[in-house]
């Protein structure tokens, strides 16, 4: 069976990144560079990747397309300062 947790703000969201797994990760919704994105945050033994992904609207459903950026940061900080200008308010966001 899936799981994803649902996270609505952008402290529940730095706060479920500070708790990931190395085998789990972060799903939100974003805007970068004016076009619709896809951030994914993953955690690793040198500190966080952060995927950014555009968006395709498939039906009703909305999918990754083609990555837009990967970047690394060794700190929870410099992590939420880079996705603060990033993710959608309200904030949409899914641990998995």
């Amino acid at each position: 069976m899936f799981y994803e947790k649902s996270v609505n703000s952008f402290s529940k969201l730095m706060r479920e990144a500070r708790l990931l797994d190395l085998d789990s990760g972060i799903r939100s919704y974003a805007t970068y560079h004016g076009r619709r994105c896809f951030v994914f945050i993953t955690r690793s033994a040198r500190g966080y990747t952060l995927m950014v992904y555009g968006r395709r609207l498939r039906g009703t459903n909305e999918f990754p397309q083609g990555r837009l950026l990967v970047k690394e940061f060794p700190t929870e900080g410099e992590l939420g300062g880079f996705v603060q200008g990033l993710v959608e308010r309200p904030v949409k966001a899914f641990v998995y």
